[in-house]
């Protein structure tokens, strides 16, 4: 079990140094036959997502509702593909931009073949999905939605012609947002979250021996995990399988009822599982509630060996969003 506050020094760098060439040794010849991996000095460069918005030129919507509103939004948000992968501040922040938006029955609310710019949740009433196909002239119904249900959600990611046509069949109340919005919020989180993840990783010494670029890779795909007081986060005797950064909270680690050392934000633990799957060495609980960032082995095998294509780097694109 090692930390921020413990390792460091040139004869662990050393150890580490070379221990991480080793591993690097085992990861190509065990994943060469599947992966092809390329020479080291044609390894990726980056993960990437889109260029970030400024900080600066970025302002977040805010649009007010009720307490009601903001659980049934949440409820919509955590049963939908697209927004599993955001954080509870993300979350907070898309609903808090969500605006609210009415039509009359009859209404048209996606027309099929019109530019698609907005994702919509259905609050109140009912609308038909109606599709247009090829060689036909007239619709089919496809679908009818109900309050609680979504649609929309692919004018998020692409700026593409919608698919089928959506018609108010009583008054509705809807909560709309728009494309521009939805990845200003992301891009601004993803950017703020790299620089922090870049600066805390730097100070990881498993990790000096990676580019910046590297570690700007392993910073987009790090997932955050929440802990109550009291949780254990590591548990001594399971196999290592992943690297924890601690963001918030307090935390310790403990072996036979003694503590052995104190975590506080900024502090990570857990390196070593990137290296091998040995037990843990000592159990970590949190002291507070804690959020950490992590990183598992897979993900980190991933990231070192992976050359950049398409079919690599577009799922981690779309898991950093």
């Amino acid at each position: 079990m090692s930390s921020s506050k413990t390792s460091s020094g040139p004869n662990l760098a050393s150890k580490v140094s070379k221990l991480f060439k080793s591993f690097k040794k085992d990861l190509k010849d065990e994943e060469k036959p599947a992966l092809q991996r390329q020479p080291t000095a044609n390894r990726r460069s980056a993960v990437c997502a889109e260029v970030s918005v400024p900080e600066e030129t970025y302002e977040a919507k805010v649009f007010p509702k009720s307490e009601a509103a903001r659980n049934r939004l949440q409820y919509c948000l955590r049963n939908n593909y697209l927004f599993t992968k955001l954080d509870p501040e993300q979350t907070r922040t898309v609903i808090d931009a969500v605006e609210e938006v009415k039509y009359k029955a009859g209404d048209i609310i996606i027309k099929q073949g019109a530019p698609g710019d907005c994702f919509y949740f259905l609050e109140d009433g009912k609308c038909e999905v109606w599709v247009l196909k090829p060689g036909k002239t007239t619709e089919a119904l496809m679908k009818t939605y109900s309050p609680g249900e979504s649609f929309g959600e692919l004018a998020l990611l692409y700026n593409a012609p919608r698919a089928a046509t959506v018609k108010a069949i009583t008054d509705c109340t809807l909560w709309a947002v728009d494309r521009v919005t939805f990845r200003s919020i992301l891009l601004h989180s993803t950017s703020s979250k790299r620089k922090m993840y870049e600066k805390f990783l730097q100070d990881v010494p498993l990790l000096k021996s990676l580019s910046k670029d590297e570690r700007a890779a392993i910073s987009d795909v790090l997932n955050v995990e929440y802990f109550d007081a009291g949780e254990n986060i590591i548990i001594e005797g399971q196999p290592g399988e992943k690297f924890y950064l601690l963001e918030e909270g307090d935390a310790e680690a403990k072996k036979g009822g003694n503590v052995l050392m104190r975590y506080k934000r900024g502090d990570y633990f857990g390196e070593l599982a990137l290296l091998n799957k040995k037990p843990r060495a000592a159990t970590v609980c949190a002291v507070t509630k804690c959020k950490c960032a992590t990183i598992d082995r897979k993900s980190f095998k991933v990231i070192l060996l992976m050359p950049p294509t398409a079919e690599t780097i577009g799922p981690m694109k779309l898991k950093c969003s």
